[in-house]
């Protein structure tokens, strides 16, 4: 999160595989430790909005974003604490502002 934050470029580094970071992502959301799916959440609320600019980051969004719907889905719909649920919304706000289209598809 800190990195996507203080230095976004480091996502069109050609080294780094940003469909295995994405998936990362989406498994921390389903973790049973509220500290780490809260962090999960804060990446993909910093991501999200870089799927326009960021060409790697879009293209695994646009190929991988129902699995990450389905995860935040699953985390409001009981499989994850009550206290997370403003970050489960922060990303579906996310998915909405920044990949509407993708959204209604999915």
């Amino acid at each position: 999160l800190q990195a996507l934050k203080r230095k976004p470029d480091l996502f069109l580094c050609s080294n780094l595989d940003v469909k295995a970071v994405f998936q990362c992502g989406v498994l921390s959301l389903k973790f049973p430790e509220a500290p780490t799916v809260k962090a999960s959440c804060g990446f993909f609320t910093e991501l999200l909005p870089r799927c326009g600019e960021i060409a790697p980051v879009g293209q695994v969004v646009q190929e991988n974003g129902k699995v990450l719907l389905q995860a935040v889905l699953e985390g409001i719909g009981g499989q994850a604490s009550r206290s997370l649920m403003d970050h489960f919304a922060e990303i579906l706000f996310a998915l909405n502002k920044h990949c509407f289209s993708l959204l209604s598809v999915w």
